[in-house]
């Protein structure tokens, strides 16, 4: 099939939607499909100059088996109308780091949700607090990495710059351990081995620790982030980390639908 992705950014730069994207793409190329991606760059990042643009893309969609888009189905609010028989589905990456929830972002997931002809969640806590109706809900997954086995000293930090890696920081001083500090890093999620502990608060990033036997310490300051990280199958007996040849076999079963 010829797909057609959408998300605001891609592969090398550094985000858990970004690299979510690239693994299933190449995935998704070795079984025969045809993967284009179109994102900020192309369209620009202002909504009306996004609703301007996106017309001049209109040969892709044309092409398009499958339009799957990750987080911005607003960029084809008014485009959709065009093409009402070809199918186009999300994919809800987590959420805006805003609690509570603003009433106006649930709405344009509900309205992303209607226009869809199906979803994937990365969450359970995506039911709860947006209200979606999800046909598949996903972690996300870890690559194998081969390492040697060392001696596993401080901890490592694997995301963004903000209140995450202030608590992180604060907390490494207060127990005294020594903190690595990743931000901008692609390669980062290669060396969680090095360490005893990961300090990280996004599921890949947990996901990679964990299957590298890294222990995964976390933190939450609202309800939402609590939820986040505590409905998940990650500590249930017997879980097994998803691979990305998973993640794109649950694409493939959607588009299918």
């Amino acid at each position: 099939m010829n797909i057609l992705f959408l998300s605001r950014y891609k592969w090398p730069r550094v985000g858990g939607v970004e690299k979510h994207v690239h693994e299933i793409s190449t995935r998704l190329k070795t079984r025969g499909h045809v993967i284009k991606i179109l994102t900020e760059e192309e369209v620009g990042k202002d909504k009306w100059e996004i609703w301007r643009q996106i017309w001049k893309y209109k040969e892709l969609f044309d092409w398009a088996d499958v339009v799957h888009i990750h987080d911005v189905y607003f960029w084809v609010f008014f485009l959709r109308c065009l093409y009402l028989k070809k199918k186009f589905f999300i994919t809800f990456h987590g959420w805006e780091e805003i609690y509570p929830v603003p009433v106006k972002n649930i709405v344009i997931r509900k309205i992303s949700e209607l226009l869809s002809n199906g979803n994937i969640c990365v969450g359970e806590f995506i039911k709860k607090y947006y209200f979606t109706n999800p046909d598949y809900i996903i972690y996300g997954a870890a690559n194998e990495v081969k390492y040697k086995k060392v001696k596993r000293k401080g901890a490592i930090y694997v995301g963004r710059v903000g209140r995450s890696l202030e608590y992180f920081k604060q907390y490494a001083k207060e127990q005294k351990i020594k903190l690595d500090i990743f931000t901008n890093n692609p390669d980062a999620s290669k060396y969680f081995y090095k360490y005893k502990y990961a300090f990280v608060s996004g599921y890949l990033s947990i996901l990679e620790a964990m299957s590298q036997g890294t222990e995964v310490i976390s933190y939450y300051d609202n309800v939402l982030k609590y939820d986040y990280l505590n409905m998940t199958p990650f500590s249930e007996k017997g879980y097994k980390i998803p691979t990305w040849e998973d993640v794109a076999s649950v694409y493939e079963k959607l588009w299918k639908r």
